[in-house]
């Protein structure tokens, strides 16, 4: 965990939802164009994240996964003793949902799909670094909230309130490496085609998509 998730937010309603979020005038854009909406994000993929740059907040590119390995998890209770993840920034992954798996009734795997109750984007706690030109980031997770912990027992930390604020703005380690505060989501079964990354299209969400 988390090894899949969904953003179909196109940047404009990112950078909506964000100046509301951190009470900003303007969110800051790095690189040029949009984001097609994604339905099955997967490990290497280049994705927005948010991030602190020259004193504000700015989008924009990072592939999903620290080299050489792809490292796209980072637990929250041991990150920062990590030598992989030394010199990282703090940044957050918008997504409007994400995948994790069981086994159903018939043994085979079964994919659920958890999003925000409100249908509002969800801001995943992560670290960002560059390597070699390029830059990095992966997600942190922590252990589940007890309404989903039949599902898996771990889950992205979800930044909450002015939690995204103070993360952004690097006084968060402690933060990142508690569990996550009240945080209303929902899991519903997701098609299993999403298993194959090969598959992306809105189905996969199931009767999530708002």
């Amino acid at each position: 965990m988390c090894g899949r998730y969904v953003l179909f937010s196109s940047l404009e309603e990112l950078s909506g939802d964000l100046r509301r979020r951190l009470g900003a005038s303007r969110i800051a854009r790095a690189g040029a164009g949009e984001w097609p909406a994604n339905y099955n994000v997967a490990p290497t993929t280049e994705v927005p994240i948010v991030r602190e740059f020259r004193n504000e907040a700015a989008i924009g590119p990072a592939h999903w996964g620290y080299p050489p390995k792809t490292v796209f998890n980072a637990r929250g209770e041991t990150a920062f003793s990590k030598p992989l993840f030394s010199g990282s920034l703090p940044c957050a992954f918008p997504m409007d949902g994400w995948y994790e798996w069981t086994v159903g009734e018939d043994g085979k795997k079964q994919p659920w799909f958890t999003t925000a109750t409100d249908g509002n984007p969800l801001y995943a706690a992560g670290l960002c670094k560059a390597v070699e030109g390029k830059l990095y980031g992966t997600i942190i997770t922590v252990a589940a909230l007890p309404e989903l912990d039949w599902l898996h027992s771990r889950m992205p930390r979800i930044l909450v309130g002015d939690e995204l604020d103070t993360w952004l703005k690097g006084a968060g380690a402690e933060l990142v490496a508690s569990p996550n505060k009240a945080t209303e989501v929902r899991s519903s079964k997701a098609d299993r085609r999403v298993g194959s990354v090969a598959n992306n299209f809105p189905e996969l969400v199931g009767m999530n998509r708002r």
